[in-house]
């Protein structure tokens, strides 16, 4: 994962992960103490230390450092670092917007309009009862007893899949007998492991007003949220112009149509143009095609749940499907392709027959 990117989803959704009580009791079945948890009022401040590292079979692939101030009032400022002190951002939410700093690239992208943020950023308690609900209902939930997570006591939770195909995979949670603060987190999915662990944390700790906000540079690169994401319905042809090159596409034929096609050009950190052509069959729904000119970085971020390599047109790609979710992602020619499958009837390998239809936008 990018940093970035992390500080992005730690910022935006209110910290690494909080939920909130008022027992200090085990006398509770796992599943009682996920439901007072979700029961109960937000949190108090804290300021806290943690790392974030993320491993494929067993090989660390990326770790960060974090420092998080988080308020009474649901201000919060994050710093991550990566492991080797080469990338660093700074993350504020004063309340009002969620000005993300990336210092190496001398960049801040502002968050300021209210319904963005009313969408993408929900208090620690309204983001954790998400996780929660998933798990409650997808997992089977054990108590492993009690363990010290940055010199406080925690009880042990492991939440197992009940099925193959869930978004989350196995989940153990510690959580802080006082506050009920997720005090570490360890999240499997295939050969790759996520691990977030408070190394410190510091409650009802007084947090000077000046700490949320960011003083800038004054020569500061300043890109508002407004403006990362342009979107125009576009033809064939424009559309081409926007990739700068000839892109494939399915023709209109057997009952297959376009319904829409979408020019979106992204700024900042993505910075590219990327064309969504959706497809209907017969009427209903049937899939979506994103076609975008490849980067020069192929670095990826964490595959998705049950991905799987397959061969589309001759060329590896992957496939997944979790939770309802279908796609196929591959390289061709200098360009990504992915294709999100909505007609539920339409199987992998009736999607990889399909992909030989393919032909070229003139």
């Amino acid at each position: 994962m990018k940093i970035y990117q992390a500080l992005v989803t730690l910022c935006v959704t209110g910290g690494i992960f909080m939920m909130t009580a008022c027992s200090e009791t085990s006398d509770y079945s796992p599943e009682q103490m996920i439901n007072n948890a979700l029961d109960e009022k937000e949190s108090e401040s804290y300021v806290a230390e943690a790392t974030s590292t993320i491993r494929e079979n067993e090989d660390v692939v990326e770790a960060m450092k974090m420092k998080e101030w988080h308020s009474k009032d649901g201000k919060i400022r994050v710093e991550i670092e990566n492991q080797n002190e080469e990338e660093k951002a700074i993350s504020v939410n004063d309340g009002e917007k969620i000005t993300t700093y990336e210092v190496e690239q001398n960049q801040a992208i502002v968050v300021d309009d209210e319904e963005i943020l009313e969408f993408n950023q929900p208090s620690p308690k309204e983001q954790v009862d998400l996780i929660l609900d998933m798990v409650r209902d997808t997992h089977q939930i054990e108590g492993k007893g009690e363990e010290e997570i940055a010199g406080r006591s925690a009880y042990h939770l492991v939440a197992t899949p009940k099925k193959d195909d869930v978004l989350l995979g196995k989940q153990e949670i510690w959580i802080d007998k006082e506050n009920w603060i997720v005090l570490k987190i360890v999240s499997s999915t295939g050969n790759q492991k996520t691990e977030i662990v408070y190394n410190n944390i510091d409650f009802d700790t007084s947090i000077p007003d000046e700490k949320f906000t960011l003083d800038l540079p004054d020569d500061v690169d300043i890109v508002n949220s407004d403006d990362l994401l342009k979107t125009e319905e576009v033809t064939l042809e424009e559309a081409k112009e926007g990739i700068g090159k000839p892109f494939l596409y399915f023709p209109e034929e057997d009952g297959v149509a376009i319904s829409a096609i979408e020019m979106d050009e992204l700024k900042g950190k993505l910075n590219r143009t990327e064309i969504n052509i959706d497809y209907k069959k017969e009427d209903a729904p049937f899939l979506t095609l994103s076609v975008f000119e490849s980067p020069e970085d192929t670095d990826e971020d964490l595959l998705l749940p049950d991905e799987e390599k397959v061969t589309i047109r001759n060329q590896d790609g992957t496939y997944t499907d979790s939770n309802d979710f279908r796609a196929l992602f591959w390289q061709e020619d200098g360009l990504n392709y992915s294709l999100v499958i909505i007609d539920p009837s339409l199987t992998l390998e009736e999607l990889q027959a399909l992909t030989e239809t393919m032909d070229t936008v003139k």
